[in-house]
């Protein structure tokens, strides 16, 4: 079976890599977009650096600071504007996958003079503006990625779209910056980076390449996740994270997502439920329906452990007490499971998915 990888990113790894970096800033251009959430770049001091980073290679900027979770159009669309009416010329996202997805779709929108509600026609996308990506969370693996999602609030829709031109041309990934991130955060985010190395197995595109990396990654993660939860400053912890995020992104960057990412979107739309979260609460599930399917890939990857994994996985979920306080409507169940089955991550199942099958999942969280 042939098989191709495409990961066109300058990566930097470790403590102070930003700081420390000579990489050639002022060969992206001359002024740059900061886009970012509200606080978390601040605290995390990530934005102090880029700043000073910046200055120092003698690039103007201006700092765009609105993003939310679950980042919106519109919101994008600001961003973009500013990006205009400023004349920048290249994006810097510092954050977890919000900003920098937003920072994504920005770079798209303002080069290819579009609104932020034409980005999903990929086939209009041209090239995007360069990048800069700072992750602050150890999830998305955004930072590896040609991937955004967004929320449309015209339909209430989220949903995700890509282009090889939205790869970062550079990402610092610097496990302190995640050290303020609370626990729950930690945790919904270690999820989501879960998911998607597990996706990487699941996928119909799954690449034999990246099983090192899908192994280590969900080892690391069930064995640190824990303790990056007990004490933030535990930079063992998060440095085990941060790396099994980063293989995340760099497993989904070439074989996508599945169902197992689509069925939560509508519970993040309609209830709230954080992305890591929501795949958190099928995981097992999704595991177990796929098994039959992936089986040998599971055991190339994981050896004789991968029949006990879903187990594994049902008990050490559990201890993150994930649907403490749900509330899910069984009225809703049908219309979320059809809108999960128009999803373009389901063409990456590798078995046939119905409608059924999707509302049994919802069904076993409410």
């Amino acid at each position: 079976m042939m098989m191709s990888s495409f990961m066109p990113v300058r990566l930097f790894w470790g403590r102070n890599c930003l700081k420390e970096s000579t990489y050639p800033f002022n060969q992206l251009g001359r002024k740059a977009l900061i886009v970012t959430g509200r606080h978390s770049a601040d605290i995390s001091g990530a934005l102090n650096d880029i700043q000073t980073v910046l200055k120092n290679s003698g690039i103007s900027y201006v700092h765009f600071n609105q993003v939310t979770e679950n980042p919106l159009v519109k919101t994008v669309q600001d961003a973009a504007d500013l990006c205009m009416e400023e004349n920048c010329d290249f994006i810097v996202g510092i954050g977890g996958g919000s900003p920098v997805d937003a920072a994504k779709a920005v770079a798209v929108a303002v080069f290819n003079k579009m609104k932020a509600r034409d980005v999903y026609d990929v086939r209009r996308i041209q090239g995007a503006l360069p990048l800069v990506a700072v992750p602050l969370t150890s999830g998305t693996g955004t930072e590896a990625t040609p991937f955004s999602v967004l929320t449309n609030e015209e339909n209430g829709k989220k949903a995700g779209f890509g282009h090889d031109s939205m790869f970062p041309r550079v990402s610092f990934c610097d496990p302190a910056y995640t050290r303020t991130v609370p626990p729950i955060v930690t945790r919904d985010t270690g999820l989501d980076a879960l998911s998607h190395l597990l996706e990487g197995v699941f996928s119909a595109k799954r690449n034999m390449t990246l099983y090192p990396l899908i192994r280590q990654g969900v080892l690391d993660i069930m064995q640190w996740l824990e303790y990056a939860m007990e004490d933030g400053n535990n930079l063992e912890a998060r440095s085990r994270l941060m790396m099994a995020s980063l293989w995340g992104g760099m497993v989904i960057a070439q074989t996508g997502t599945t169902l197992q990412h689509a069925i939560g979107y509508p519970l993040t739309v309609r209830y709230g439920v954080s992305h890591g979260r929501a795949n958190g609460l099928v995981l097992s599930a999704i595991y177990r329906l796929y098994f039959p399917a992936v089986k040998n890939a599971l055991h190339q990857v994981f050896g004789s452990d991968a029949s006990s994994l879903g187990d594994r996985l049902d008990d050490w979920l559990a201890s993150f007490e994930l649907t403490e306080s749900l509330s899910i409507s069984r009225e809703d169940i049908p219309d979320m499971a059809r809108e999960v089955m128009e999803a373009r991550n389901m063409a990456n199942n590798p078995l046939s998915v119905n409608q059924s099958d999707i509302e049994d999942l919802y069904r076993i969280i409410c």
